[in-house]
């Protein structure tokens, strides 16, 4: 230290000297710097200030999100008989359930749903299984990958985001088969189409081009869940058995085995409206089956409520991001 930066920390009275017979200590404080924004507000906030250059950093990390959402995909299907057949089997096995019980209790005869009920169940179910599996998945990345968050470091939100990321693979699969069916259902029935509301061959549309938007939407309010999610999975890990539960009840309440028209008002009916899932998923049914423009008061709340989410859960994220090789 020269003598002029000692002097002026002297003056500042951040030097301090004391002597003794044997030697002559010398002490130096450090005063507190202020914090850059309130200390109320770093510790409950919703927004970081820091977010734009929390994604900068993200984006220099791009080629690991690929390689670990790569990894993800091959390690799903290793050694498995069907492999990529799952991806298949499984919507295809929700669907038969479902067209069963619809069928059976007769709920086809009282709802009138826009398009046969197996191509309905398909459709939603492909984009809810899609949505399921993403959040059971990313959950429990960082509990899984303890070895990499303690050991190396990186932006830790690489391991949920290429855990939802994964589940693309699985989705594109399952779409391309409501596609087959779908039309199907023009060739083999055309006869069908004349007994619904909406009266028209089951070929694709123009108003299919907003599906990537949804697609893009629902994939935003699934990384603000697991964001959420996954960090708080590394203090509790009863967090697992919650979105467990969570996720079946949640079924229940989004518009996926009955259309949203059929609710006629009420409690029941404003708490399907609130639920961010259910704009989401009428906005799919509106452009891929129903072929209206699907912009509707319910689909922008939850496009806005889902962008909202996502940029929340991510600055959450990030805040406890420092804690997680401590307490994992």
């Amino acid at each position: 230290m020269t003598s002029e930066a000692a002097t002026r920390l002297y003056e500042n009275g951040s030097l301090s000297v004391s002597d003794s017979r044997e030697t002559t200590t010398l002490e130096m404080t450090v005063a507190d710097e202020e914090p850059t924004y309130p200390l109320a507000w770093s510790r409950f906030f919703l927004f970081d200030l820091h977010l734009i250059r929390n994604f900068r950093r993200l984006g220099g990390n791009l080629y690991l999100l690929y390689a670990l959402t790569l990894r993800g995909i091959r390690g799903r299907y290793k050694q498995s008989l069907l492999g990529i057949g799952w991806a298949l089997l499984t919507p295809l096995a929700m669907t038969a359930v479902f067209t069963y019980f619809i069928m059976r209790t007769q709920l086809d005869q009282r709802v009138a749903y826009p398009c046969p009920v197996p191509l309905y169940a398909l459709c939603l179910l492909t984009f809810w299984n899609y949505f399921q599996r993403a959040v059971t998945n990313g959950s429990t990345s960082l509990v899984s990958n303890m070895d990499l968050v303690t050991k190396v470091y990186f932006p830790r939100e690489v391991l949920p985001m290429s855990s939802v990321l994964m589940n693309l693979v699985d989705w594109a699969m399952s779409f391309a088969m409501f596609v087959v069916v779908y039309a199907g259902y023009s060739y083999f029935f055309p006869e069908i189409a004349k007994t619904y509301t909406h009266a028209y061959p089951f070929i694709p549309h123009v108003r299919w081009i907003w599906m990537p938007v949804f697609l893009f939407l629902l994939t935003l309010f699934t990384l603000g869940v697991v964001f959420f999610a996954s960090a708080m999975q590394v203090y509790f890990r009863d967090v697992s058995h919650l979105i467990n539960l969570g996720l079946l009840l949640w079924l229940f309440v989004t518009p996926v085995l009955y259309p949203l028209a059929t609710l006629k008002g009420g409690r029941v009916s404003t708490m399907v409206i609130l639920n961010p899932m259910t704009g989401l998923i009428d906005g799919i049914q509106l452009c891929l089956i129903a072929r209206k423009f699907p912009w509707e008061h319910h689909v922008i709340y939850s496009a806005v409520f889902a962008v909202g989410f996502f940029l929340a859960g991510y600055c959450f994220f990030k805040h406890e991001e420092r804690y997680f090789a401590d307490v994992v």
